[in-house]
């Protein structure tokens, strides 16, 4: 092999086009030949076993005798100590594996055509005297009008007669490819056309469905479902595929190797007098391809790409927004921001707990007593002219404000509750008749009230005040109001008058 520019023998060697464990696939062209051909080369460990080299002779033998358009014209063997390899025509077509993988809506429109000239071309190689016994999709080229070529002939062997078959026997190994094997080259039984119909009717059921007929976990699983399940027919896959397809493809399939077409000229009768699908495969696959992009145009949920996007502007539809990314938030990361929303609401709330509102000027609050405008609750210091002649127990005087922080927080609402400390005074309240002015501090209150004598006022029921819960708490000294007394304020407030005026209302 010459390193600079890769020529063996009189070929250069352009692309490989395929690749095995002993040979390789090269594209060539011959010095002074615009035509390009392929070459079958044998790597250089492969090369030095005899019985590799004796596959290479013999798959280049048989290819020569198939002058058939099926099948590639073989032109030249070359083996030496430096290399082996022989050339045959250059068919630039995948495999019909490839074709199912990638394009198989295609290579299903011209099934009647690809499966007819199949069955030809393995009833030529019949009638020459050889079986291909390694019929699968990885050994037919098949190009876009639909024609086929049949490559690889390692495993071929000749066709046996009556006698033949005796002499045989069993076969010593068993050849082939697990997926497309025939139960009897399973059994090791002589291999005869019907072994090649069998490899083929799994190649036409992956064709129309996309899959083989059998599968299994291990290679020994796969073997016994080839000798003892019976498979479904292809529409039982595709719905597309006819009856009369599937009686045509179950009967290749068969274990019992009398009970399949006799020949492969039969079979390709077969195929050519049915109808194959129910629609045309392209057509079908072309109109579900519009209807999927046209439900996709419709989706507000797809994201845009460029076909979509274009679809949408033929159809006159406004692109969607794509949707937005939604995360999953954990239970945890729930409850500390349910915690710290409700520790800002309490803040806003003045610090109230959650769901109750911040304490407002004036608002009843639970276990408040309500208070009117000018009556006297308990724990309230008399204002001036508490008492006087016409005024209700218990009421201010008219036109008196309310004390300040009435209705505040922190402002004592309850029952016996002592007054802010600015209402703990007492205002000096006028007697009769009048005395000279004098003022005297009061003293404190006592824990229990001393009987006291009634002044000259309406009759009122005096009622014993209640003995308190708890003691109070003793009150501060009354001081000299500060404000300027009149002269009718300026009279003496004895201890007894104070306690007399107490009496006059009822604590609750």
């Amino acid at each position: 092999m010459s390193e600079g520019q890769m020529i063996i023998g009189n070929y250069e060697l352009h692309n490989c086009v395929a690749a095995g464990s002993t040979t390789q696939i090269w594209e060539v062209t011959q010095a002074g030949s615009p035509m390009q051909l392929a070459m079958k080369l044998m790597l250089d460990d492969a090369r030095m076993i005899p019985a590799e080299k004796n596959v290479l002779k013999h798959e280049f033998k048989i290819g020569k005798m198939m002058d058939h358009p099926s099948f590639l014209r073989f032109h030249e063997l070359e083996i030496n100590r430096d290399h082996a390899f022989f050339i045959m025509d250059f068919f630039r077509s995948p495999s019909l594996k490839n074709h199912i993988t990638s394009n198989r809506a295609a290579i299903q429109s011209t099934f009647k055509k690809l499966a007819e000239s199949l069955a030809l071309a393995f009833q030529f190689m019949h009638e020459t005297g050889w079986l291909h016994r390694d019929i699968k999709p990885d050994n037919i080229l098949v190009n876009k009008a639909g024609e086929a070529r049949v490559i690889d002939f390692s495993l071929s062997s000749k066709v046996l007669g009556g006698l033949g078959k005796l002499i045989a026997g069993k076969q010593k190994v068993i050849q082939g490819t697990r997926t497309y094997i025939a139960p009897e080259t399973i059994l090791k039984k002589p291999p005869t056309p019907q072994t090649d119909m069998y490899s083929l009717g799994v190649t036409f059921f992956e064709v129309l469905t996309g899959q083989p007929p059998f599968a299994g976990d291990s290679p020994n699983a796969l073997l016994k479902k080839h000798l003892g399940e019976t498979p479904v027919g292809p529409s039982a896959i595709n719905q597309n595929v006819t009856k009369e397809l599937d009686r045509v493809v179950l009967r290749m399939l068969e274990k019992n190797p009398l009970k399949r077409f006799e020949s492969m000229q039969e079979l390709a009768g077969a195929l050519r007098s049915i109808k194959c699908f129910d629609a045309d495969p392209l057509e079908l696959f072309m109109k579900q391809a519009a209807d999927k992009k046209t439900n996709d145009a419709d989706s507000v949920d797809k994201r845009l790409d460029s076909r979509a996007d274009a679809v949408r502007t033929l159809n006159g539809i406004a692109a969607p927004a794509a949707p937005k990314n939604k995360r999953r938030v954990s239970e945890k990361l729930l409850r500390e921001e349910e915690a710290r929303l409700a520790a800002i609401a309490a803040k806003k709330n003045g610090g109230a707990p959650p769901g109750q509102n911040a304490q407002m000027p004036g608002m009843m609050q639970p276990n408040m007593m309500p208070q009117m405008p000018g009556m006297m609750y308990p724990g309230m210091q008399m204002p001036p002219g508490y008492g006087q002649p016409g005024m209700p127990p218990g009421m201010m005087p008219p036109g008196m404000p309310m004390p300040a922080g009435y209705g505040q927080p922190g402002m004592p609402m309850q029952p016996g509750a002592p007054m802010p400390p600015q209402y703990t005074q007492q205002a000096p309240v006028p007697q009769a008749p009048p005395a000279p002015a004098q003022q005297q501090p009061a003293q404190p209150v006592q824990q229990q009230p001393a009987p006291v004598q009634p002044v000259p006022q309406p009759p009122v029921q005096q009622q014993p005040v209640p003995p308190a819960s708890q003691p109070p708490e003793p009150q501060q000294p009354v001081q000299p109001a500060q404000q300027p007394a009149s002269a009718a304020d300026q009279e003496e407030v004895t201890t007894e008058d104070l306690m007399d005026l107490m009496s006059q209302f009822k604590i609750e």
